[in-house]
C-alpha cells in the first residue's frame, strides 16, 4: 500500500540518501471528520494526516534519528520498536468507537536481541495510542500459533507467521488477523485479561531472555493476549491466498481482503515490458459470522 504526500520537500535527491519522508504504509482508518491515521512499517510509525492528504504528524520510536522532514515528528513509540525486522513493523491499525484511541499490531516479532532470535519466535505486540494525549497507554504480547499446526505446508517456518489486520469491535476486545501466505484465521484477543507490559524490562533491549526468546511468558509473569477463534478464513470456498486486511461492516458481518502483488510474482513480461502474471486479482469478500461479535450495543447495528 503507498501513500502520496500533497506536499513536496527540497531536500537534494540522489542515490545515496534516503528520502526520509518516505512511507511504506500498511494500515489506514478514517475518522468521522475525515481525517486519517495510518500505521507504516519503516520506523515503524504512526502518521496523522488530514482530508487532504497532507501529513500533520509523525510518531515514531524514541531514540529514532528523522531529522529534515516535511512536517513534526514526536519520539513517544516505546525505543524497542527500533529493533523491528525490515518490512516487518506495523501492518494493522484499528480505531476504538469513541475516536480517542488506535491500536497497532507488530507484524512479525522484533529482531530482539537479534534476527534468529526474532525468526524463530511466536511472541509479536500490539500497542494503544491515546489520541488526545498523543502517549502510548499500554503494550501486550500477542503469541502465534504453533507454525506447523497452524500451516501445515512443508515449507512453512515459525518467520511466516504473520499479524495483518486489526479491528477494535469494543473497548476490551480486538480481532486480529493471524496469518500465512496460504491460511488465515480470524482471532478475538482480551486485552483486559493480558498484561500491560509498557515500561516495564520487557520494553528494555538489555532484558535477558528478552520477551521475544519466551518459550513460556506466563512463566514471567506475562499473560499474552488470551485467543479465542472467530473464524478459520482458509476453510471457506473461494478465499484467495494473502489475505492482508479485515474490516469490521456489522456485529455478523466482515470484509477481508487479499493482496494480488500486483500480479507480479514469478510473472514475465512481454517485448514491450507489459507484466504477463497468472491472473492473480484483488479480491474484497463479505463473510457472514455464525456467531455476532460483541459490539457495543449503540453500534451492534451499525458502524
Amino acid at each position: 500500500m503507498g501513500w502520496t504526500k500533497r506536499h513536496t520537500t527540497t531536500r537534494p535527491r540522489n542515490c545515496c540518501r534516503f528520502n526520509l519522508n518516505g512511507l511504506d504504509t500498511e494500515g489506514l482508518v478514517r475518522t468521522s471528520s475525515g481525517d486519517f491515521w495510518i500505521v507504516e512499517e519503516y520506523s515503524p510509525s504512526i502518521v496523522y494526516a488530514d482530508r487532504s492528504g497532507k501529513i500533520l504528524k509523525r510518531y515514531i520510536p524514541q531514540g529514532h534519528s528523522l531529522e529534515g522532514t516535511d512536517y513534526p515528528v514526536a519520539k513517544v513509540l516505546p525505543a524497542i520498536y527500533g529493533k523491528r525486522k525490515i518490512n516487518r513493523g506495523f501492518e494493522g491499525v484499528a480505531l476504538s468507537a469513541d475516536e480517542k484511541k488506535l491500536y497497532m499490531v507488530l507484524q512479525s516479532p522484533l529482531a530482539n536481541p537479534d534476527r534468529k532470535t526474532g525468526d524463530a519466535s511466536r511472541n509479536t505486540r500490539v500497542l494503544a495510542f491515546d489520541i488526545p494525549t498523543e502517549k502510548v497507554t499500554a503494550e501486550y504480547a500477542y503469541r502465534f500459533d504453533v507454525s506447523k499446526e497452524f500451516d501445515q505446508n512443508p515449507k512453512n517456518t515459525p518467520d511466516e507467521m504473520k499479524l495483518s489486520g486489526v479491528v477494535a469491535v469494543n473497548p476490551t476486545t480486538l480481532l486480529v488477523l493471524e496469518r500465512t501466505d496460504l491460511v488465515a484465521k480470524l482471532y478475538s484477543v482480551d486485552m483486559s485479561q493480558a498484561t500491560n507490559i509498557l515500561m516495564t524490562p520487557w520494553d528494555d533491549s538489555k532484558t535477558s531472555p528478552a520477551l521475544e526468546a519466551l518459550d513460556d511468558p506466563l512463566k514471567t509473569e506475562v499473560r499474552v493476549l488470551p485467543k479465542t477463534l472467530v473464524l478459520d478464513l482458509s476453510s471457506l470456498k473461494g478465499v484467495p491466498e494473502k489475505i492482508e486486511g479485515v474490516a469490521l461492516i456489522d456485529s455478523n458481518t466482515v470484509a477481508i481482503a487479499n493482496d494480488n502483488d500486483f500480479d507480479s510474482e514469478e510473472s514475465h513480461y512481454d517485448a514491450e515490458g507489459t507484466n504477463i502474471g497468472k491472473g492473480k486479482k484483488s479480491q474484497i469478500l463479505l463473510i457472514h459470522l455464525d456467531k455476532p461479535l460483541p459490539l457495543p450495543a449503540e453500534n451492534a447495528s451499525a458502524r
